[in-house]
């Protein structure tokens, strides 16, 4: 198989999406993914380090993605307030979970990572803030009606975070009604908005 410079770290990290796809985070090994990229298995430790490394790097990629769908969610639907704003970042949270599932799955298993990573940390950070500063404008504009900014951000982030892991985990589609994950991300996330930060 023959690579341009520059493509084969981004073809191990497609590798390693299968991988974890297929196997989970437990089932990983650079010779796997080695070989599901079609390269020597010193490949993706000579290009990332360690598993570790490998792993981070796809989890980074992942906080990129996750900033990148909250963003082309909250422009799409183009809000007119701070919790409409924070709504659509709940729809976008949940559209990247289901999306990309395997990233999803990775960037929250600080056990096997390098959370220490400055890319990784950087990233994650800058998806948060995405969730912060929006929760800071409706903290100025009087809506968080006296509650804490950051109990408020951790309440919201559970919420979707819970929401997209059930859905995936195939287990929420027996217990509702609704079979359509950005309806139901769209109704969860409306009904917290509604219910910590009414208009009146």
């Amino acid at each position: 198989m023959a690579y341009h410079h520059g493509d084969l770290p981004a073809t191990l990290l497609k590798a390693l999406e299968s991988a974890v796809a297929e196997s989970g985070v437990s089932g990983i090994s650079l010779r796997d993914v080695a070989r599901r990229a079609g390269v020597s298995h010193g490949a993706p430790a000579h290009h990332f380090g360690s598993k570790a490394g490998l792993l981070t790097a796809f989890a980074t990629a992942g906080y990129e993605l996750l900033a990148g769908s909250v963003r082309t969610e909250v422009a799409v639907s183009r809000p007119d307030d701070g919790p409409s704003e924070l709504a659509a970042i709940g729809r976008g949270y949940v559209s990247f979970a289901i999306a990309h599932p395997s990233h999803f799955e990775v960037m929250f298993r600080l056990d096997v990572l390098n959370p220490d990573d400055p890319a990784f940390v950087a990233a994650s950070e800058a998806a948060y803030a995405l969730l912060t500063e929006t929760i800071e404008r409706c903290r100025v504009t009087g809506r968080l009606h006296g509650r804490s900014a950051e109990v408020v951000a951790v309440s919201a982030w559970s919420i979707v975070h819970g929401l997209a892991a059930l859905w995936l985990s195939g287990r929420l589609s027996e217990r509702i009604a609704e079979q359509d994950p950005r309806r139901l991300s769209a109704a969860v996330s409306a009904l917290f908005v509604e219910t910590v930060m009414p208009s009146a």
